[in-house]
């Protein structure tokens, strides 16, 4: 987890999503972000912003059916789900995509033209009893068709960070 109180990094008030991604339609997974033009390693595809509260404002959010992320112990990002643009980014096992910071998404490799970003959501999992409610179906040669919250302790997993 990153620390904003040990850092200088100030959360953003608004998302931003690179200008050469596009919302598609996925074939199995409702919508998704697409490359609509290539995006060397390294570069930064979506920066998260908004309304950022305590873990006690985060349960009340999730009780309300808002999509709550946790960036740090007691720091979360709640949102209307579909509300942004970067909300649309999907699961895969073996993504293209990983945490730069604590608000940024970057790629981890090149990516081509039409081919979907993705990223791997133990990044944003917490609780280590966590397992997740859906099936993963990502395809990936190393897929793990069901996520927890100890995946982070994948040695697979731990070499990417």
């Amino acid at each position: 987890m990153f620390s904003l109180f040990k850092s200088k990094i100030k959360p953003p008030r608004e998302d931003w999503v690179n200008p050469k991604i596009e919302i598609c339609e996925t074939k199995k997974r409702g919508k998704g972000l697409f490359a609509s033009q290539p995006i060397n390693k390294g570069t930064v595809v979506i920066i998260w912003g908004g309304n950022y509260v305590n873990k006690k404002q985060a349960d009340i959010a999730k009780n309300r059916g808002m999509l709550v992320m946790q960036f740090d112990d007691n720091l979360f990002s709640i949102e209307d789900r579909g509300e942004s643009d970067a909300y649309f980014i999907n699961h895969s096992c073996n993504p293209n995509v990983w945490m730069k910071d604590a608000f940024r998404l970057e790629t981890m490799r090149d990516v081509k033209i039409g081919e979907e970003l993705t990223a791997d959501y133990i990044l944003w999992e917490t609780d280590e009893n966590k397992i997740s409610k859906w099936k993963c179906e990502c395809g990936a040669f190393n897929c793990r068709q069901v996520i927890t919250g100890k995946d982070y302790l994948l040695p697979e997993l731990q070499k990417k960070v």
